[in-house]
């Protein structure tokens, strides 16, 4: 399964394959442009046993084409003929096939402990795959740190560019980041790099960079990336303060160093608003849970293979396809 490549095919045959698989098994929904059958099973040999790998099947269809569907892996078959056809994705279609048959015919009870986990979606805590990077104890003071920084305010939510600076270069320092540079330069060396323009302000009119924050700062949030992200991922934001007279930071995608920068600016008495500080805390004490083989809606996810305590996955329910059988009633797996 690991070594089946990803991609489209053209291929009469299997695409013929693909449609008898829909006369055997009813769509687990349907709508004006999709057929989706989810839970079919590919039967595999792991170890000298058999595990079931489970396969999602669509068919599009405005495309009139298919998707096969193996956790994130997508493998579209289309009509016509390709001049070459992956011999691992023609086995796969077949032994799709052979094994829907046999569900259809002479159906075998499939239950979670005959999934192979590799595929096999759930949910897990943090803690039950890596080290918690703080107690709960630490995790409560902070949180009560932060609360009671929140009796501070700025004298007024108009503030100027080095205002702004000043605490960006608190948070690089909290982060062990070279801050020997002038403040414009840190920006320009640390942040996304989108600045809107901001850096073309002075560093002392608040009138200007109250001006700009109303008109020109909007692109995104890139401006506010005070720390560059990765090619998915995003950086520590600050943004600056509202009518609560507040800074507003929030984490992207990298706790840690949030968390760092939470702990300088409360320390400093910076007043500030931490979006996603209760978050945060819960994700480095290691009680947030993380998805299992598949992304979530955070992008935070684990595979099968790195969890420590495997015994601490909690797999999602699922149910098998229901198969047609003649004039009977309609089968369900248990």
């Amino acid at each position: 399964m690991y070594l089946i490549e990803e991609g489209e095919y053209k291929s009469n045959e299997l695409y013929e394959k693909l449609q008898e698989i829909e006369k055997l098994v009813y769509p687990s929904r349907e709508n004006d442009y999709v057929r989706v059958y989810s839970y079919l099973f590919c039967p595999v040999k792991v170890k000298k046993e058999i595990k079931y790998v489970p396969i999602v099947l669509i068919y599009l269809k405005c495309f009139d084409e298919y998707e096969i569907r193996i956790l994130d892996k997508k493998i579209v078959i289309k009509k016509g003929e390709s001049d070459e056809l992956d011999k691992k994705v023609k086995s796969l279609v077949y032994r799709l096939y052979e094994f829907v048959k046999l569900q259809h015919d002479n159906p075998v009870l499939i239950d979670i402990e005959l999934i192979d986990k590799h595929y096999a979606t759930g949910w897990v805590k943090r803690k039950y795959v890596v080290k918690p990077e703080i107690t709960k104890e630490e995790a409560r003071e902070v949180w009560n740190a932060y609360k009671d920084n929140l009796k501070n305010t700025l004298p007024s939510e108009e503030i100027t560019l080095r205002d702004y600076l000043e605490v960006t270069k608190i948070i690089y320092e909290a982060l062990g980041l070279d801050t020997s540079a002038d403040l414009k330069s840190l920006y320009l060396k640390y942040a996304d790099g989108r600045d809107c323009g901001m850096m073309d302000l002075p560093l002392d009119d608040a009138k200007a960079f109250k001006e700009w924050l109303h008109t020109e700062s909007n692109c995104g949030g890139h401006s506010f990336e005070i720390t560059r992200g990765g090619l998915h991922t995003y950086g520590i934001h600050l943004y600056p303060p509202d009518e609560r007279k507040r800074y507003i930071v929030s984490a992207g995608d990298y706790y840690v160093s949030y968390y760092k920068a939470v702990k300088e600016l409360i320390k400093r008495k910076i007043p500030f608003i931490a979006s996603d500080l209760k978050f945060t805390l819960k994700y480095l004490t290691g009680e947030v849970k993380l998805r299992v083989n598949e992304l979530d809606n955070l992008f935070l996810w684990v595979s099968y293979y790195d969890v420590i305590r495997k015994d601490k996955i909690e797999w999602d329910e699922f149910r098998e396809v229901e198969y047609r059988r003649g004039n009977s009633c309609r089968h369900l797996h248990a």
